[in-house]
């Protein structure tokens, strides 16, 4: 697999994200009590919808990344916001290797600071990571994450964690088609699934 890169323009139409965390879920015939099973695992899901893009000349660069992604052979990186979501010029990094879980200690950030809130993301190994609670940092700039899904593989110590523009690694599910309208005007979609 190889990472292609996403054509810079035009910027997403809409750009909708999910979720996916799958649980068994039981119900009983008998008494309509539930049970729940959860998996444990989660990844990440989206639609991305262009704006018309006009000219055949704007669109090459489309059709060349489509023919790169190699249907959903190879990965793109997408990123959640397209605007940064911090603007702390520190560089995160995992205080410590071979945590696992649901959370990780991260340090070389301002000291006592909130330096994202709960909801905003996190990239570590190419996982995108959505934060369930605020990062404070304390006396040393070290904080504690606090995500969903968990995380998939253990970061090395002094891993990169990406949280000012974070992104999650993706393929195509399906090829995209795009359509011509009159005028050379082009419509184009794409569905993703993270990659793992």
């Amino acid at each position: 697999m190889t990472t292609s890169t996403l054509p810079a323009t035009p910027k997403p139409q809409s750009m909708m994200w999910k979720l996916v965390q799958p649980a068994q879920n039981n119900i009983s015939t008998w008494t309509g009590a539930r049970q729940v099973l959860p998996s444990g695992r989660g990844w990440w899901e989206c639609q991305i919808t262009y704006p018309p893009i006009v000219g055949t000349a704007n669109f090459n660069a489309w059709r060349s990344f489509i023919a790169a992604m190699q249907g959903a052979a190879n990965d793109v990186q997408i990123p959640v916001d397209p605007t940064a979501q911090s603007a702390i010029a520190n560089t995160m990094s995992v205080n410590g290797a071979g945590q696992t879980g649901r959370n990780i200690n991260v340090d070389g950030l301002p000291n006592s600071t909130t330096v994202l809130s709960a909801g905003q993301f996190v990239t570590i190994g190419g996982q995108l990571l959505q934060l369930k609670a605020d990062v404070t940092t304390n006396g040393s700039g070290q904080a504690t994450l606090t995500f969903e899904p968990s995380i998939r593989v253990a970061p090395a110590d002094n891993a990169t964690v990406e949280f000012k523009n974070p992104y999650c690694l993706m393929y195509l599910t399906e090829d995209p088609s795009y359509s011509v309208e009159p005028g050379y005007v082009y419509s184009l979609s794409l569905n993703l699934r993270e990659s793992f």
